[in-house]
């Protein structure tokens, strides 16, 4: 079983080939990548440039050349559900992109916005399972995880206002650049997509400063966190799964691609 891991900026490529100890090989299209085996599951991690067009032209590329079982998209996030705290780790079962309209911030949900996790593909009973064994495993190792929905646009969320808009029309926990850019290629490639994201700011008026002074270390707690669910057999339990599936659920994934 083949894991590609998507990683937008070099702190957070470099921190997953350390943490996973990934050797380096050849640059796909300029894009780093590292690899590794791990009794039957093959690692890959790309770096991908920040945003989505970056994301998703390398995400793309990828699957043609290394044609991964499952891609997971990783890295940092701003909090934007109320309570939120740096360092908790978001399992998305959906995105929203919500600068989909090149019209500035919305005041509605429309289709094109909705992006599906793998794990809203799956039947409830086998979803709630995994879910369920992720955050108990993130529990073991001292993390806060919690399974809920990314905002993604590129637009940085560091005002009140901007922060309760978005929570108020998506309900996600976490907000970020490029999740679309992994979750679009991905589902179009009939493919499962997953997304793992920490919290380094909390999208107010010190995002900016914030995110530069945690990114480091959250990093580092992402990517043992992802070492962990590599280690526990996390990914492999999710493939035999996911294969499981009949054909209509395949056919369906390119087709929740609003077009």
């Amino acid at each position: 079983m083949k894991l590609l891991i998507v990683c937008p900026i070099p702190v957070e490529y470099k921190t997953c080939r350390q943490v996973l100890s990934l050797r380096e090989i050849s640059p796909l299209n300029n894009c780093r990548m590292g690899r590794k085996e791990s009794g039957n599951l093959e690692v890959l991690a790309i770096e991908s440039g920040p945003t989505k067009a970056r994301t998703a032209a390398a995400v793309a590329s990828a699957i043609m050349h290394h044609r991964p079982d499952l891609i997971i998209d990783s890295g940092s996030c701003g909090g934007l559900e109320p309570g939120i705290t740096m360092g908790q780790i978001i399992i998305a079962e959906s995105c929203y992109e919500y600068d989909i309209t090149g019209s500035g911030l919305p005041r509605r949900v429309i289709p094109e916005m909705i992006l599906k996790s793998a794990l809203s593909f799956m039947p409830t009973e086998d979803g709630d399972l995994l879910q369920r064994e992720a955050v108990e495993a993130g529990r073991e190792e001292g993390y806060r995880v919690r399974v809920s929905s990314q905002a993604c646009g590129e637009f940085l969320v560091a005002d009140y206002s901007t922060k309760q808009l978005l929570y108020s029309l998506f309900h996600a926990s976490g907000c970020n650049w490029e999740t679309a850019g992994v979750f679009v290629p991905v589902l179009r490639s009939k493919k499962p997509p997953l997304s793992f994201r920490i919290v380094t700011d909390l999208g107010d008026s010190n995002a900016l400063s914030d995110f530069r002074s945690n990114v480091k270390i959250r990093s580092k707690e992402l990517y043992s966190y992802l070492n962990a669910l590599i280690e526990t057999g996390w990914f492999n339990h999710f493939c035999e799964v996911w294969q499981q599936l009949g054909k209509e659920v395949l056919e369906r994934l390119p087709a929740s691609v609003k077009p």
